[in-house]
């Protein structure tokens, strides 16, 4: 019998880590202390959860029989049975239709489309897309982008290219390193290694593509605080204090990654650690602290 509790768990609750962003605009657009902004917004992070989850369904069903074989993925609602495919693919019609029409009634010109686009990107990644390596990642690192994006229409902002483009980076590394933590998984079958020997991906190659991402991400970041245009808006030369926190966040997230062996992704990874939790809260209440200093 499917509980509550396992229908949950197919809804990969670990992964709505990833739609903070969506939030961005709100901060960094001025519009926090909007009461409409900040309820469309909260309504747009809803609707990415719902439907990212109902990508995560079909992605499931998709790909249960090779999950099966996967000695952290056979764990998944979907793979052990415990959800039947029928269910899941209702599920997930169920979630991306109504989430899509309440997003068109509801909230604000332009997320409706950015969530339809997202949608179609999951769904083409399911089908095939993950498997084209290069291509795979870039349509993990857009997901980002338009979480971004629907995020400027909720707040009602101008999307600033600075923004999209540190998330996209920041992004790509994040993608990269999921694909480093697969490799990284040493599984033993009949005692001969079958992740990252010979022909596989190569972890030392994804590793320094990772630290090359992260490390472009936070110096992006600290160009945008010093940037004048940055100054101007937030009338402030305080942001760049601000990547501290996100700079003990990535050494932090990099740590954990080259320690683990279990091949937890990023979302995962993040959702799990009190210690990127708290980096995470620390480094939002900074920056609304310097952002509302300067602006008020």
């Amino acid at each position: 019998m499917t509980t509550l509790r396992t229908r949950l768990a197919a809804l990969r609750p670990a992964q709505w880590v990833k739609n903070v962003p969506v939030a961005a605009p709100l901060l960094f657009g001025h519009r926090l202390a909007e009461p409409e902004a900040r309820l469309d917004t909260l309504g747009t992070l809803v609707a990415f959860c719902a439907v990212a989850s109902a990508g995560y369904l079909v992605n499931d069903v998709r790909d249960r029989d090779a999950d099966r074989a996967h000695p952290r993925r056979a764990r998944r609602p979907v793979a052990r049975g415990d959800v039947p495919p029928g269910e899941a693919l209702a599920a997930a019609a169920l979630l991306a239709g109504g989430t899509l029409a309440v997003a068109a009634w509801r909230l604000p010109a332009g997320v409706a489309a950015v969530l339809a686009g997202y949608l179609a990107l999951s769904l083409a990644y399911s089908f095939g897309l993950k498997r084209l390596a290069p291509l795979g990642v870039a349509v993990v690192a857009a997901g980002f982008v338009a979480r971004v994006l629907a995020g400027a229409y909720a707040a009602r902002v101008t999307p600033s290219p600075w923004l999209l483009a540190l998330v996209g980076v920041l992004a790509l590394a994040l993608a990269v390193s999921k694909r480093e933590a697969e490799a990284r998984r040493v599984k033993v079958v009949g005692g001969a290694v079958a992740a990252g020997g010979p022909g596989g991906p190569n972890p030392r190659a994804l590793a320094g593509a990772t630290d090359a991402l992260l490390l472009a991400s936070w110096l992006g970041y600290v160009a945008y605080g010093l940037d004048p245009a940055t100054v101007a808006l937030h009338h402030t030369r305080l942001l760049p204090l601000t990547a501290l926190p996100v700079a003990a966040a990535l050494v932090r997230f990099r740590s954990r990654l080259r320690a683990d062996r279990t091949g937890l992704g990023p979302a995962e990874l993040t959702a799990t650690d009190p210690v990127l939790l708290l980096l995470g809260v620390v480094w939002a209440v900074a920056c609304a602290l310097v952002v509302g200093a300067g602006t008020g």
